[in-house]
């Protein structure tokens, strides 16, 4: 069977004050917000998983320009731009890799047991 990934976005946000790139400061920028990204691979009845659960840091503020910009305090969803962005996150190629490795590395790593005549 194939790996499959799911991202979580979490409630775990990272904000500042922050010059744009107007050069006027953004109250409540959000800089970061924790993703977990968990992969899981079914062979036979056993179920392996492996996850990373970092800070994912978002566009960097002076890229942003005043328009886009919406303070955290402000928000009663996601924009779809911080959302594009943490997806993409999610899809990174290496970072999918990285989750797929470990998985096979689960796959024959030893086994411990208890032995019968303990």
């Amino acid at each position: 069977m194939a790996i499959e990934y799911n991202l979580t976005i979490t409630d775990r946000v990272q904000t500042n004050n922050r010059v744009l790139a107007d050069g006027e400061e953004a109250s409540d920028y959000i800089e970061a917000i924790v993703c977990k990204l968990t992969a899981s691979e079914t062979v036979g009845d056993k179920t392996y998983t492996a996850s990373t659960d970092p800070w994912v840091s978002l566009s960097v503020p002076s890229t942003v320009d005043r328009a886009d910009f919406v303070a955290f305090s402000d928000m009663d969803a996601l924009p779809d731009k911080i959302n594009t962005q943490l997806q993409a996150w999610g899809n990174d190629a290496d970072r999918r890799q990285q989750l797929a490795d470990q998985i096979a590395s689960q796959k024959v790593a030893s086994v411990e047991k208890t032995a019968t005549w303990a």
